[in-house]
């Protein structure tokens, strides 16, 4: 026996059945309606579900198997919209300026400095300085053990002097040999530690 449907069998809410054995239901654009305001209310067609929509929709005559069903073709539908050519072509479309987006940002951060490398670049500095001024004390400390070695040396001369001149203070004409033996060292000495304090002096400039 062929299925047939009553006209008139309805109610305000949309619900139509049919007549046979195993009534089946016809979506009506109101019924349908009030299917997708439900499925909105619950989040989307991905959250809501059969008992959920059932609570919803509040239609009397619906059951689970009708909510099911249409539910699973409502998420097919959906499915196909999205997957169509002018969706992909947007988000192709997206993905392009997604893709320009980072370039442009990529080239900005090579003209500008980020904040992190701004540190960097500042702690580096502030270690080349240390070093500089680490290698300026250390001339100075050579140069200083330098006056002292040669200021030592500058005293041994003098002793020696001393002792020269004690040796030849019987003889006049000693001792004025020895007079000019001591100015020849002293006066080589005064040479020597001149020239060396202004070699030093010159390599500390470079340092600097």
């Amino acid at each position: 026996m062929g299925s047939q449907e009553m006209p008139n069998h309805g109610d305000d809410r949309g619900l139509v059945l049919s007549v046979d054995a195993k009534p089946r239901l016809k979506w009506t654009q109101q019924l349908h309606r009030r299917f997708v305001d439900a499925v909105s209310q619950l989040g989307g067609a991905d959250k809501a579900t059969p008992k959920s929509l059932m609570r919803a929709m509040g239609v009397p005559g619906l059951t689970l198997y009708h909510l099911k069903s249409h539910l699973q073709k409502y998420r097919l539908a959906k499915n196909r919209d999205t997957n169509t050519p002018g969706d992909n072509k947007k988000k192709a479309d997206c993905k392009a300026t997604s893709t320009t987006t980072m370039e442009n940002e990529a080239a900005h951060i090579d003209q500008e400095k980020t904040p992190a490398q701004f540190d960097e670049t500042m702690v580096q500095m502030q270690i080349e300085v240390q070093r500089k001024l680490q290698e300026q004390i250390e001339v100075q400390r050579h140069l200083q053990l330098r006056i002292e070695a040669q200021g030592k040396y500058l005293r041994s001369v003098l002793r020696k002097a001393q002792e020269t001149l004690a040796g030849y203070t019987s003889n006049s004409l000693g001792v004025e040999a020895a007079k000019a033996e001591l100015s020849e060292l002293v006066s080589a000495v005064e040479t020597e530690c001149l020239s060396s304090s202004f070699s030093q002096g010159r390599k500390g400039s470079k340092a600097t």
